[in-house]
């Protein structure tokens, strides 16, 4: 019998889901971020080991050097799916052993939600919620953030499985396309829902 309701929430880069992840937890819901899992991982020294086998010269004085690393994965597929298969099964199961210490409706914040629902051992939710914001606010939101120029802001959103293709994947669709008090109304009602 299942005890908890899973709800994945994704999004893409400089979609905003940060601040929905954020009021998310504020309003009392437990949430388990996938990027913290992986960040939590790649310190790990067994972990950094296996990454430095895979991609040499990627660890540097014990520690993985993450914007030579996000360089590489951003501009070759190969390489990013090779990242993603060492990656996401470790952070699956970590995610497994949060969950299984949570009670109730639980939150996992994963990028690459949509991308992985069908890899082994994926999880099973009960709903989907997409942070989404079309293309033009995304790139912009993108450039401001990292200080990077639009080539290589677009390099980073053409890495990542489109938005718009991700709606169809969806149960609720946050557009965070207006203001952030537009958004955290939004999420009001649905977390009034639940």
């Amino acid at each position: 019998m299942k005890q908890n309701k899973i709800i994945g929430l994704t999004g893409g880069i400089a979609s905003g889901k940060s601040l929905v992840s954020s009021y998310i937890k504020q309003a009392g819901f437990p949430l388990i971020d996938g990027d913290e899992v992986a960040k939590n991982l790649q310190e790990e020294a067994q972990f950094l080991e296996k990454i430095e086998e895979a991609f040499p010269g990627m660890v540097v004085d014990g520690r993985l050097d993450r914007e030579k690393m996000g360089r590489l994965v951003f501009a070759q597929e190969d390489q990013r799916r090779r990242l993603n298969q060492l990656m996401h099964p470790a952070i699956l199961e970590a995610i497994r052993k949060d969950l299984s210490k949570i009670q109730g409706t639980c939150f996992i914040d994963l990028p690459l939600l949509i991308e992985t629902m069908d890899a082994p051992g994926a999880l099973d939710y009960d709903e989907i919620w997409l942070v989404w914001v079309p293309r033009h606010i995304q790139v912009q939101r993108l450039m401001e953030r990292d200080e990077i120029d639009e080539a290589y802001a677009l390099e980073k959103i053409h890495a990542q499985m489109d938005l718009d293709t991700k709606k169809c994947f969806a149960n609720v669709i946050i557009d965070n396309s207006k203001t952030p008090d537009d958004t955290l109304g939004q999420l009001d009602k649905e977390l009034a829902r639940l």
